[in-house]
């Protein structure tokens, strides 16, 4: 498994739900796994995919979807 690979299961470790990958053009990628989110969840803010221009970005990004997501499932 090369640096990255590893790098990138532990970030998708820290947020299961989501499937992260880095583009070739160095953009960090981040996509809802699972069912597809309706209408009424999107307006909620909920989004099924997240794109960054690194790392911390997109986890900022998805602290703030986990945040929505605990927000309507307590």
């Amino acid at each position: 498994m090369s640096g990255w690979d590893e790098h990138i299961t532990k970030l998708q470790a820290q947020f299961p739900g989501w499937h992260i990958w880095r583009s070739s053009a160095g953009r960090w990628w981040a996509t809802r796994t699972g069912a597809v989110l309706g209408r009424a969840d999107l307006a909620t803010g909920r989004v099924m995919t997240v794109d960054a221009d690194d790392e911390g970005m997109l986890c900022e990004q998805l602290h703030g979807q986990l945040t929505i997501d605990r927000e309507l499932t307590d």
